[in-house]
């Protein structure tokens, strides 16, 4: 059976957009929006017979994007998780005081955004996401803060799409604070390279 589904694409309702990227597909009845993670909307109370749904894209419905997002929710965790313990070992192998002041600085942004991205997941899934340490810090310093810098340009990239791919505006707020926090440290490691 096929849904009764207004959409946007379709020029039907073309002035309804929650932004550039997200388009909304609508249904006949207002009572059936979905807005993803929202608290006053939990997506897990939608029951598959209603018909609305966010799209990313044209071709990645509701269950597609969330899956994707919340994938490199988990991913995010578990950098900011390995970054703690990688800044604390580059902080006990930092040649200047200078340096491991400005590390451990930096190792409390990794704190702040660990404990926002894991609450903003338990918020929107209902679970608690265990961390995991998928990649090694070197022991090296001079190798470890190549290691951040290059970690640390990969990571704005991720925090940003997360950002610009949710309608959830929480969720779009701390990842781009977080982008600019990993874009500071990036720069910080640049420094201590030279």
């Amino acid at each position: 059976m096929r849904s009764s589904i207004t959409t946007v694409m379709d020029g039907v309702i073309p002035s309804l957009y929650h932004c550039p990227w997200n388009p909304l597909l609508h249904c006949p009845h207002a009572s059936n929006h979905v807005h993803f993670g929202y608290p006053s909307y939990p997506s897990k109370q939608i029951s598959s017979n209603q018909h609305a749904y966010h799209y990313l894209d044209p071709n990645s419905p509701i269950h597609v994007r969330q899956h994707e997002i919340l994938s490199q929710m988990m991913k995010a965790i578990n950098g900011e998780y390995a970054a703690i313990a990688c800044y604390q070992k580059l902080k006990n192998l930092a040649p200047t005081k200078k340096e491991k002041t400005i590390i451990n600085e930096i190792r409390k942004d990794e704190i702040r955004h660990f404990n926002t991205f894991s609450n903003l997941y338990t918020q929107l899934t209902g679970k608690k996401h265990t961390p995991i340490i998928t990649e090694k810090c070197p022991s090296d310093y001079k190798k470890g803060i190549d290691y951040a810098f290059n970690d640390e340009q990969e990571t704005v990239d991720l925090y940003l799409d997360i950002a610009y791919h949710t309608d959830n505006k929480k969720v779009k707020e701390e990842f781009l604070r977080a982008a600019h926090d990993e874009q500071n440290h990036a720069v910080w490691f640049l420094y201590f390279l030279r």
